[in-house]
């Protein structure tokens, strides 16, 4: 099977990628373009993906996303060449943004005019299904990471963790860890709440955020007035070995997210052996955490659930290791690259009715 892929562009507002090691062992091509700033978002446009798709001519083409110009574009051209397109989205509800409400009805064409839908789970599936997809077109490939990456490197840090936790002064203590940007979205704010109150009971526990955002000064400012102790500001990390060793020096992962398509912090933090405690609002919790048996989903917004599950890990040393072997199981056997690909596959099957081995697939 022979494919290209299409970036529309390198990075993403304050996301960037090539920052980790991989093979790539597909041949991919970022497009020239425009991007615009505008006061409902990003938008990337690339007319350069109309001359690509007509001298190509794909047998199948994949799409990602609906907010960008360029998507709209690719998807014209593969109506009017009768290439059969694949929808693939992460959507779980109505943007609540003007732009959202403004591609309303392209979301629904898309879905409608698609010969298949991928999806990374259930709240995914059910949205595209309220839009107007049909049952029989929707397939779930579930999102997944390098699991190899992490489990490996954090088996080795593990052997040190104490070590990892004392250079940050807190041997012994039962570490918390946030990793993610800081916005209000992200839910951080309700995540101190908890810990403060948590702290006032238990001394020995320390809170870990790796991530950078609009709120950094706020937060540091909010522990400083509430006078919430041992919350360690890390910053942003993009080393990747860097990263592991926080995960393999925490014993326990929480994401207070207020909405998230996914959250791949999940993937990762259960990669490396973690017990998680995550919101609803999180498609991968939802997915992913099996509740009383890895972790714990809770309400999001809510202070009080966050502090309530927190509790029962960090007192409880064998229940941690329990659910965080039961992390590494779920995550390697359910959420592979492998698992993820043949959701693609029988989508991709579907919508061409005839085995792909030899085809051009375009991803855009």
């Amino acid at each position: 099977m022979d494919s290209i892929v299409y970036y529309c562009s390198a990075k993403s507002g304050s996301r960037s990628w090539d920052l980790w090691p991989r093979n790539y062992d597909y041949e991919y091509e970022i497009l020239s373009g425009i991007l615009l700033k505008t006061s409902v978002g990003e938008l990337n446009i690339n007319p350069s993906i109309v001359k690509e798709l007509f001298l190509n001519r794909p047998h199948v083409l994949v799409l990602g996303g609906y907010f960008d110009a360029t998507m709209w574009l690719a998807f014209a051209v593969g109506l009017i060449l009768k290439i059969p397109v694949i929808f693939w989205t992460e959507g779980t509800k109505e943007p609540q943004s003007i732009l959202g409400a403004m591609t309303r009805s392209l979301r629904i064409l898309f879905l409608k005019k698609s010969s298949a839908v991928v999806v990374p789970g259930r709240l995914s599936r059910n949205y595209v299904i309220s839009l107007g997809a049909d049952t029989r077109n929707v397939f779930v490939a579930p999102n997944a990471i390098e699991n190899e990456l992490f489990v490996n490197a954090s088996y080795k840090y593990r052997l040190h963790n104490e070590e990892l936790k004392a250079r940050l002064g807190y041997k012994s203590k039962v570490v918390i860890l946030y990793v993610g940007r800081l916005h209000k979205e992200k839910g951080v704010t309700f995540l101190l709440e908890a810990f403060g109150k948590l702290k006032s009971e238990i001394d020995d526990i320390a809170l870990v955020i790796v991530g950078y955002g609009e709120l950094y000064n706020t937060l540091h400012k909010l522990c400083q007035e509430k006078k919430i102790n041992d919350v360690v500001f890390a910053g942003a990390i993009l080393d990747y070995k860097q990263l592991i060793e926080y995960y393999s020096m925490a014993d326990i992962f929480v994401l207070p997210t207020l909405g998230d398509v996914w959250g791949f912090v999940i993937n990762e933090a259960m990669a490396c052996g973690l017990p998680v405690v995550a919101t609803r609002a999180s498609q991968a919790a939802q997915e992913m955490i099996r509740s009383r048996e890895n972790g714990y989903i809770v309400k999001e917004a809510d202070a009080g659930e966050l502090f309530d599950a927190l509790k029962k890990l960090v007192c409880d040393a064998k229940l941690r290791e329990k659910m965080g072997k039961k992390s590494k199981q779920i995550v390697t056997y359910q959420f592979d690259v492998k698992r993820m690909v043949e959701g693609f596959m029988y989508a991709i099957n579907y919508a061409i009715g005839t085995n792909i081995e030899g085809n051009l697939i375009v991803f855009a």
